[in-house]
């Protein structure tokens, strides 16, 4: 029996509402998917290539093949935080909305498949644990980003240091 939401119904055998699955949304996902399997392809064609040039380069200036190292490492990290930095982003809003709503997932969330909302108390948990996940990204994302870079930095002000004897 269909609600207000035409993307909702309520299942008759235990009266609860289920969210229909999003055809859309389970399409780009797929699309997402193949993109970064695409994407990781290349990259490790490209980082073969990248490491064999850079082996020559560091005969002739190891000074150099250093800084091109660090720097592809610093761009490498700083994409790959956007994905746990993301992800922690959406999971704030959907804690948030959760806890506003008392139901998960909360009003005018698309979903993969068909799930039924749960409410009551359980769903206050799940906002806590969503919230507490999303922070755990979040500073993950940022804390990766920033021990590479520095640490990128100390390798090279190290290899300025011995370079030079």
């Amino acid at each position: 029996m269909p609600t207000a939401n035409l993307r909702s119904t309520v299942d008759q055998r235990t009266g609860r509402k289920i969210i229909r699955a999003d055809r859309t949304l389970r399409t780009l996902t797929v699309i997402g998917i193949a993109v970064a399997v695409f994407v990781g392809v290349i990259a490790i064609v490209y980082t073969e290539s990248f490491l064999r040039d850079m082996r020559e380069l560091a005969q002739v200036s190891p000074r150099e093949a250093a800084e091109r190292v660090g720097l592809v490492l610093r761009v490498v990290t700083t994409t790959a935080a956007v994905v746990p930095i993301a992800v922690g982003i959406y999971l704030i809003r959907v804690a948030l909305l959760t806890w506003r709503a008392g139901e998960f997932p909360p009003p005018g969330t698309r979903v993969l498949r068909d799930t039924t909302v749960t409410t009551g108390p359980n769903t206050r948990r799940w906002a806590v644990f969503t919230f507490i996940v999303a922070v755990m990204l979040l500073l993950s994302g940022i804390a990766v980003t920033l021990v590479i870079w520095d640490l990128v930095a100390d390798l090279l002000r190290s290899g300025t240091d011995t370079v030079g004897v």
